[in-house]
């Protein structure tokens, strides 16, 4: 197995298993609470890792075009988690997850006009299935 699809593999059951760990805890707590700590966590254990890969020397190296890159991918970010754990704090974790999944959708379709990515009909039958998925959970 190519070692992308693994990293893949572990990141989507890590990716899920975190979502459900995230809403048991929300039972004592708020939903801005709930995010402040999980952020902590997470800004914590990313700079150790990139502190142990040796990913910190070259950071002075970072041009302003790729830092005004990474501060929008930052702030859509932190968007995305505190609109998230509102949505988790008062509905099903499984159906909020699961309708999240379609910003799948937003990515390839960006990637398509702006990376110049291509959209293969395995790709658009993928597609097709996650829009048909996230219809049938918001139809009432």
């Amino acid at each position: 197995m190519e070692s992308w699809l693994v990293y893949t593999l572990a990141a989507m059951l890590t990716g899920g298993v975190a979502m459900v760990f995230a809403k048991m805890g929300m039972g004592g707590t708020n939903e801005h609470v709930a995010l402040v700590i999980r952020t902590g966590v997470l800004f914590a254990m990313v700079v150790a890792n990139a502190w142990y890969a040796g990913g910190l020397k070259t950071i002075r190296a970072v041009d302003n075009k790729t830092l005004f890159w990474f501060m929008l991918a930052g702030a859509c970010t932190a968007i995305y988690w505190i609109l998230y754990f509102k949505a988790i704090k008062t509905a099903d974790v499984s159906v909020v997850a699961t309708i999240d999944k379609a910003g799948i959708l937003v990515t390839v379709l960006l990637s398509y006009f702006l990376l110049k990515e291509p959209l293969t009909p395995r790709l658009l039958i993928g597609m097709a299935t996650i829009l048909t998925g996230t219809f049938i959970l918001i139809w009432k």
